[in-house]
């Protein structure tokens, strides 16, 4: 007995194999073709041609791009780019609140092309997905400029609704960079009001401390220290100098006798003999011979005057006058002056040190307000500058605002949109999409028939596939 053995194996193919085998699926192959082209050109014909209305935006570097703190003096930031402004106004132009500002403006049934259907929110949701798969915002690297373009059906339907994205989008970016000139006027109105209660708080501080101001006052007083201070060192040194000079006095009055002979008359007697000896010795001369007795006598007794007169002890006091000793008198007079200054520097020494002791205390009082004091000034400065840098800012931003209501703004429309004059149409191209995806579908479809076909369709195959010769083929037995 024979047993049969079975084997499941799917059919080789070759190129040519499959080229004929195709070629036998042929008719299956057209009549899809057929079908779907004809569906799909069916769908293309129905297709409208659009309009492409075009725009154009300068948006160049403006403050509102530039870093300002809002309290304070720090310093501006530095300018961003060109593009990078346009990219930044590219996308408010292109945000969802412009598309909804442009529904509100123009009503639906604008943005559709006909009259809505079913509840305002659908066909507002409606509305705003057409405007933004119609709308196309477009930026170029290192340009300032921003393209903008809708497509619609309608060419004066394309313009008109790109005209109100520009004009909302303008209207739109002045909200975003909204005015600040009310909040930096109320903010100054606070801050002048906290200047006030600082000014009464700080001028309450000043008269319950009796000080007129403060700042003057301290300097005042340190001046008048250093004034003080300096006299008292001066009077000091003086008095030491008085007293010093008192007691020399005193030491030099104690060593001078306080009278002394005012007159003395001398007795010269012996003299007077001698001269009158001497006379009468001439008058003898003039009668007797030198060598004569009684010259010989008073020349003797001349002889013994001069001896006596030379012994010293001819000469005396024959009268003195005592009285009050002038340079005693002088001394006791400039002591008495002298004692009378070193009082006098001694008291003004006590009357500096009471001044600089008191000069101290108040100066210690103000030391001990001076923290107080520098809290109340110090809020009042801080106000007063706050409330000047508002004042500032206030009018820069009516100026500002006044220039960009006048026209004078960073964003400018360089080109509205016009009605395009022609359109575009997608018809060729989807005809050759249609006409590619059902070809390719027709080869697919004749693929699948053949690879989902079962025996052996071709003797290569069968080679191929079970590795024996094949020596005949008989062909196919008709039922």
């Amino acid at each position: 007995m024979r047993s049969t053995a079975y084997v499941t194996t799917r059919p080789r193919y070759g190129v040519l194999d499959v080229v004929g085998l195709l070629f036998r699926e042929l008719l299956l192959m057209v009549v899809v073709f057929l079908l779907i082209f004809a569906l799909g050109a069916a769908a293309v014909f129905t297709l409208k041609k659009t309009y492409t209305a075009q725009g154009a935006v300068f948006a160049g570097v403006g403050q509102e791009y530039v870093y300002q703190p809002r309290v304070g003096t720090a310093e501006r930031g530095q300018a961003p780019q060109g593009d990078e402004v346009a990219n930044s106004e590219a996308a408010i132009l292109s945000s969802g609140q412009v598309r909804q500002r442009v529904i509100d403006a123009l009503g639906p049934q604008v943005i559709l092309g006909r009259a809505p259907k079913g509840a305002p929110e659908k066909s507002k949701a409606a509305a705003s997905k057409v405007l933004g798969s119609s709308l196309h915002v477009a930026t170029a690297p290192g340009s300032a400029v921003i393209r903008v373009s809708y497509k619609a059906d309608d060419p004066q339907q394309a313009a008109r609704i790109l005209n109100s994205v520009i004009d909302q989008y303008l209207a739109y970016r002045r909200e975003v960079f909204q005015d600040k000139t009310p909040a930096i006027a109320s903010q100054r109105l606070a801050f002048e009001e906290d200047l006030n209660a600082a000014d009464r708080a700080y001028e309450q501080f000043l008269t319950s401390n009796d000080i007129g101001d403060f700042a003057a006052a301290k300097a005042t007083l340190a001046a008048t220290y250093q004034t003080t201070f300096a006299d008292r060192m001066a009077t000091q040194s003086q008095l030491n100098q008085t007293s010093q000079r008192l007691s020399t006095l005193v030491a030099q009055q104690a060593n001078t006798p306080a009278e002394v002979a005012l007159q003395q008359d001398l007795n010269i007697s012996a003299q007077d003999q001698v001269l009158q000896l001497r006379t009468e010795r001439q008058q003898l001369l003039s009668r007797y011979q030198p060598d004569a007795q009684p010259v010989k006598d008073i020349e003797a007794r001349i002889a013994q005057l001069q001896a006596y007169v030379a012994s010293g002890t001819a000469v005396g006091p024959k009268e003195v006058r005592t009285g009050p000793n002038p340079v005693w008198t002088e001394l006791e007079t400039t002591r008495i002056n002298t004692q009378a200054d070193r009082d006098a520097l001694a008291a003004r020494l006590a009357a500096l040190d009471r001044q600089l002791s008191d000069i101290r205390s108040r100066q210690a009082r103000l030391t001990a307000l001076e923290s107080e004091n520098a809290t109340l000034a110090g809020n009042r400065e801080v106000l007063t500058a706050n409330i000047r840098e508002f004042q500032q800012r206030e009018s820069q931003s009516r100026a500002d605002n006044a220039l960009v209501a006048a026209g004078a703004d960073n964003v400018t429309v360089i080109e509205r949109a016009q009605p395009p004059a022609t359109g575009k149409s997608l018809k060729a191209p989807a005809l050759a999409a249609v006409f590619l995806f059902a070809a390719f579908t027709a080869l697919c479809i004749g693929l699948l028939r053949i690879f989902t076909r079962r025996g052996f369709s071709t003797p290569d195959s069968v080679r191929r596939t079970l590795d024996v010769p094949v020596l005949a083929v008989a062909p196919a037995k008709a039922h």
